[in-house]
């Protein structure tokens, strides 16, 4: 899957237009319920089908007539990937399907294609100055059947065919990450104000130790108290060395006693 950067804000757009954010009213990031109702009545959002031997999506047409392709990409109802091969539409600058490679190149610089045969053996081409990178410009390059000219083994080149032209422009996304339907719901949720820092509780003062108006039933320690306490343990300790004395004089066995 073709993954572009991304650093763009939404605004306002002529309906034909191909920018980082979508192509005219059709932003990316939208369901297809949403995009429904961003187009409007004029165009028609036709069900669900194979967009391309990767993705499934959706069929934009207005009059008829094909405007673009909306393709999901990572398994849910988000439309993430806008194809338009329409010549109607464009970039700011003028350059869209079926513009030539030599007139994009007089608008952004310098052009380098490149194929990858681990997708799809796609055929991209992108320029030295050119538009947000979430744009990609398709030739009609597939399967090793190339504008490019490639050096045996290279998969990347600066040079290409006469004549060599976009056939499609792509708009990509990154669902939840930065989609610009993404970007305008982040900042229509309004910040939740700070709330107020609480007072700190007040701790009690400590009571008086000698005091008697206290519920919890611990008698106050004062020295008194662990007198009498001493004085219990030294009275059981006598005590108990009677009883082992008294147990030795009636329970234990007289010593014997030689006999004659």
């Amino acid at each position: 899957m073709l993954l572009l950067s991304s650093s763009a804000h939404a605004q306002p757009v002529d309906d034909h237009t191909i920018t980082a954010e979508g192509i005219g009213n059709a932003v990316l990031g939208l369901s297809p319920a949403e995009l429904i109702e961003a187009l409007g009545p004029d165009y028609q959002v036709g069900d669900e089908v194979r967009i391309t031997i990767d993705f499934d999506g959706r069929v934009v047409s207005r009059n008829g007539t094909v405007q673009f392709r909306a393709a999901m990409t990572d398994d849910t109802e988000t439309l993430t990937l806008f194809m338009v091969s329409n010549p109607e539409y464009t970039t700011a600058e003028g350059i869209g399907p079926t513009s030539t490679i030599a007139e994009a190149e007089a608008v952004y610089g310098p052009a380098m294609l490149a194929w990858n045969p681990d997708n799809g053996g796609r055929e991209f081409v992108s320029f030295a100055n050119g538009p947000d990178g979430r744009i990609a410009f398709r030739t009609p390059g597939i399967g090793g059947t190339n504008v490019g000219i490639y050096a045996s083994g290279e998969f990347s080149t600066s040079a290409y065919e006469d004549g060599a032209a976009i056939a499609a422009v792509w708009v990509i996304c990154v669902s939840g990450t930065d989609c610009a339907a993404d970007v305008a719901t982040a900042e229509s949720t309004p910040t939740p104000e700070p709330t107020a820092t609480p007072e700190p509780e007040i701790t009690p003062e400590p009571t008086d130790d000698t005091g008697s108006g206290t519920d919890s039933g611990d008698l106050p320690r004062t020295g008194a108290t662990e007198l009498v306490l001493t004085s219990i343990v030294s009275v059981l300790f006598a005590v108990g060395g009677v009883l082992v004395l008294i147990e030795r004089r009636f329970l234990s066995a007289p010593w014997p006693t030689s006999s004659s």
